[in-house]
């Protein structure tokens, strides 16, 4: 029933590369040439928009190479090829992004040999010390670790930070600005006429949603409702309560039910009631479409044993309430 909008945002990353040189001891032989001298690949985090499945620019598995005859154990060459690994291995944070109403934060370890504890924290940008808001970690060689958040409709600065434990590798996404708010409708251009007062008191787009009720049904072989002023007041109250004090339920914080609201607006005698909700959609074809590719709710709509509808529109959210009775 409550549908949010989403919103996208990318990840980010830079390389850097490095060269190995042969200590001054080894022989000539051993060496190579300098067309031949082997390079490993390093990086650090940074702030490079990247899609959210990228992975960092350059072979993930880059190893320092050279003639196989360079294989030989000595201590130095040894020490030095610990030090290219390390310099291959690369962790990055990625920027935070929106998904199904979660801020979701990623890090990343690539390139490496070796298993690690790879953390990834959430924060939030403030003004005085930054807030870590949910923080998570795995035993990695090369791999992701994700962690999220539900996204709230207040804009805020996010930004993500992974940290290779074991090799104290700290990197740090840009900040980016994040929001679950559904962006505003243009406004409309055209002229705007009056229309003519509904006898029900409801609103052009309440009457859109009952007439649209009223078609389904009329498919499903039901006569059509009747657009009740009562039924209607109670729908209209329980959407602006719901907007009012910022919940969605068909109880309301005061315990109060769909048939305690129908009777609380004067309609009685009630045989049967029903009441179908929803947040978010925009339209009454959107908020009818809904209700109908739900099974709960198109079980109402197509109940022939209604007779009356009331129908009720917040513009906060917006929210939606749809009341079915019965004398």
């Amino acid at each position: 029933m409550h549908r949010r909008l989403q919103v996208l945002a990318c990840l980010g990353g830079l390389t850097a590369v490095g060269l190995i040189s042969a200590p001054a001891w080894v022989p000539a032989a051993l060496v190579a040439s300098p067309d031949e001298a082997p390079a490993a690949t390093g990086a650090a985090a940074g702030g490079a928009a990247l899609p959210s499945d990228a992975r960092a620019t350059g072979p993930s598995n880059a190893r320092a190479t050279g003639p196989s005859d360079a294989r030989t154990a000595l201590p130095t060459d040894s020490r030095d090829g610990a030090a290219a690994t390390r310099r291959a291995c690369r962790v990055a944070a990625a920027r935070p992004v929106i998904a199904e109403g979660t801020i979701r934060a990623a890090a990343s370890r690539t390139g490496c040999d070796d298993r690690t504890r790879l953390r990834v924290r959430l924060t939030k940008l403030l003004p005085g010390p930054d807030r870590t808001l949910k923080s998570g970690s795995q035993l990695v060689a090369n791999g992701k670790v994700v962690t999220g958040v539900r996204c709230i409709r207040t804009p805020a600065h996010y930004y993500v930070t992974a940290i290779d434990v074991d090799g104290a590798v700290t990197a740090k996404s840009r900040p980016v600005k994040l929001s679950c708010e559904p962006p505003t409708p243009p406004k409309s251009t055209a002229t705007r006429t009056d229309p003519t007062p509904s006898p029900t008191g409801a609103s052009g787009v309440e009457e859109a949603v009952v007439k649209l009720t009223n078609q389904a049904r009329a498919a499903n072989g039901c006569r059509p409702l009747v657009h009740d002023p009562q039924l209607r007041t109670a729908a209209e109250r329980h959407s602006a309560d719901m907007a009012a004090r910022g919940f969605f339920d068909h109880d309301s914080p005061d315990g109060r039910d769909p048939g305690d609201r129908v009777g609380a607006a004067g309609f009685a005698p009630i045989r049967t009631w029903a009441e179908n909700i929803a947040m978010g959609q925009r339209t009454a074809a959107q908020v009818v479409q809904g209700w109908l590719d739900s099974p709960g709710h198109r079980a109402n709509i197509m109940n022939c044993a209604f007779t009356h509808i009331g129908v009720g529109h917040a513009a906060k959210g917006p929210h939606w309430t749809q009341v079915f009775a019965a004398h």
